[in-house]
């Protein structure tokens, strides 16, 4: 691999993502193809050199070290071509010079494909002790955007939500920036509200939940 000025890539994701692209690196170390990679790279600020990736900037990349030293080069090579293609594809935008590195940022196209990476990726956290309140979401979406509604009640099932009625749906854990996400994925924002909710009595809602409450009690 030729010589190559570092990359460093500047953070321009909205806050409320960042801890969302944290927890997918941490749970996908394994499973993330490079082009994946590449991208949480990029949304966490990290940098890009010939040989190595700037201590502490993306810890999920970790896996790289323990290779052996022709797998670690190809999959740098890999890394890369990732960040090539999405320079041509107009995913980053060159900034300039500063400090000895060459700095690029996220274009608005490159924020869809982050966000299309984190919507299909996303699990909702088990916190390590529960504030005992509860995430409702409520929504009333015009038969205009029904293939949205749709949608949105087949990611909810899938992100481990409770349906309680037709259109409101439950769950314990934090939440906020992952239907943040899914509100904006499917452009339904103005439709669709999450409230916090202190006291829960539907006998089924905590039959539902009864095992993951139990280890976060």
């Amino acid at each position: 691999m030729r010589k190559h000025k570092p990359i460093k890539f500047r953070a321009t994701l909205e806050p409320r993502y960042r801890d969302v692209i944290k927890d997918l690196i941490r749970d996908n170390e394994q499973a993330m193809s490079v082009a994946q990679a590449t991208l949480a790279l990029i949304a966490a600020g990290g940098v890009l050199t010939c040989g190595v990736i700037a201590p502490g900037l993306l810890g999920g990349l970790a896996r790289m070290r323990r290779q052996s030293a022709r797998e670690h080069h190809e999959e740098y090579a890999r890394m890369w071509r990732s960040f090539h293609h999405l320079r041509k594809s107009r995913a980053l935008v060159f900034e300039g010079e500063k400090d000895g590195y060459l700095v690029y940022r996220l274009t608005n196209t490159g924020k869809k494909k982050l966000k299309t990476l984190l919507f299909n990726t996303m699990k909702i956290q088990e916190p390590k002790r529960w504030d005992k309140k509860w995430r409702l979401v409520l929504f009333d979406i015009p038969e205009s955007h029904k293939l949205a509604r749709k949608a949105l009640t087949t990611k909810l099932h899938a992100l481990g939500f409770y349906q309680c009625q037709k259109s409101a749906w439950i769950h314990p854990f934090p939440c906020l920036e992952e239907i943040e996400l899914v509100k904006d994925q499917y452009r339904i924002k103005s439709f669709v509200q999450l409230f916090v909710v202190e006291e829960m009595s539907d006998g089924k809602v905590l039959y539902h939940f009864r095992q993951q409450l139990k280890r976060v009690l």
